[in-house]
């Protein structure tokens, strides 16, 4: 019983657009994290560990955060595997057998975070619109939170004909390339979203075969994940000229998302190319990594996110992700380079040594 008001509380304040004042936020949160410490008990020992408790906390930055690495070594829920309607996991790019995942019992609170967001910035004023996904469906990738959030997006915001245009073994270039041709010709809008590295992979093929394209005004491209690890990483300003000079778009009409598996929540930026902005259920703060202590505005740190969404593990994610806040939001720098941070590696030793204490 519990859970279930806790859950619709969390909807009720995300599906209230109003702005709110940050007392109501950390009311909300003070909510989420006593569930939470008294859920999942490798959280709980960690915040013993810190002498924090939901008795203790006067201010929104005393809720203990985890590194999104601990996600990796111990299990970070309040729930049981088999008790979970979900289990997204990371890629494993660097290391396939430690994979960070997220437990959720139920994805209604996911859900409700993923579609307010996208329906408020992404298809703000705008009707349905035919999608063209560069990402595997959610049947090949069950456990990917990316898999996920596209067949959302495309059963509430995509038209009947919207499609698919890459598997797990394929990227189909000379279908898509036809169905932008077609756009063109019948002056219809796209909304071509997916991963970073195929709509790389589409630009070299162009390049390769000197093809350009023009699609219909009020398309837009919709970017997420990165190149990093890929055959070709680029830069995000150097992807969003690239994209926006092969099929004649304005940099307004290239988005990127910035999500993680780890958060129940996603970041876009709409106006400003380098900005993301948080929605209202989501608190950003830029710390510094040996410290962890607030910086100074316009000073670089580690990205810190407090996602009311994130109701089955952890309310707090400390990221690897270097970025500075702005008026508007945050700027993302790119990842944490070299080793881990200090006070990173700390709490990540700490936390594994709680999680496997009996």
């Amino acid at each position: 019983m519990e859970y279930e008001m806790l859950k619709e509380e969390v909807m009720d304040f995300i599906e209230d657009n109003r702005e709110k004042e940050n007392a109501e936020f950390f009311q909300m949160a003070s909510k989420v994290f006593a569930f939470q410490y008294k859920s999942n008990s490798t959280y709980r020992k960690y915040c013993r560990n810190k002498r924090v408790s939901p008795r203790t906390i006067k201010q929104l930055q005393d809720i203990p955060v985890v590194p999104i690495q601990a996600f990796k070594e111990v299990d970070l829920a309040c729930f049981r595997v088999e008790e979970a309607e979900a289990v997204f996991m990371t890629s494993g790019t660097t290391n396939l057998e430690k994979r960070g995942k997220n437990i959720h019992k139920s994805l209604h609170i996911w859900r409700r975070s993923m579609l307010c967001n996208f329906q408020q910035g992404m298809m703000a004023g705008k009707r349905n619109m035919r999608m063209i996904v560069l990402f595997p469906n959610i049947k090949e990738m069950p456990n990917s939170s990316l898999a996920t959030y596209l067949d959302l997006a495309v059963e509430h915001f995509g038209t009947e004909d919207s499609e698919y245009v890459v598997s797990q073994n394929k990227f189909d270039i000379p279908r898509f390339l036809e169905i932008v041709r077609k756009a063109e010709k019948k002056g219809e809008a796209l909304f071509i979203l997916g991963a970073t590295f195929s709509f790389i992979q589409f630009i070299d093929y162009c390049h390769e075969n000197r093809i350009s394209c023009e699609l219909p005004s009020e398309s837009i491209v919709m970017h997420t994940g990165g190149s990093k690890g890929k055959t070709r990483e680029m830069g995000v300003e150097e992807f969003t000229t690239e994209i926006c000079t092969l099929f004649n778009l304005s940099k307004t009409q290239c988005r990127n998302m910035y999500g993680m598996t780890e958060l129940s929540s996603q970041f876009y930026n709409f106006e400003k190319a380098s900005d993301f902005i948080p929605p209202h259920w989501v608190k950003t703060f830029v710390i510094d990594p040996e410290t962890l202590q607030p910086v100074n505005k316009g000073d670089k740190g580690l990205l810190v996110h407090y996602d009311l969404a994130n109701v089955h593990s952890v309310f707090g994610i400390l990221t690897e992700d270097v970025g500075i806040e702005t008026d508007e939001g945050f700027r993302l720098l790119g990842r944490m380079e070299g080793a881990e941070a200090k006070g990173c590696s700390l709490a990540v030793e700490e936390l594994t040594t709680v999680g496997k204490s009996r």
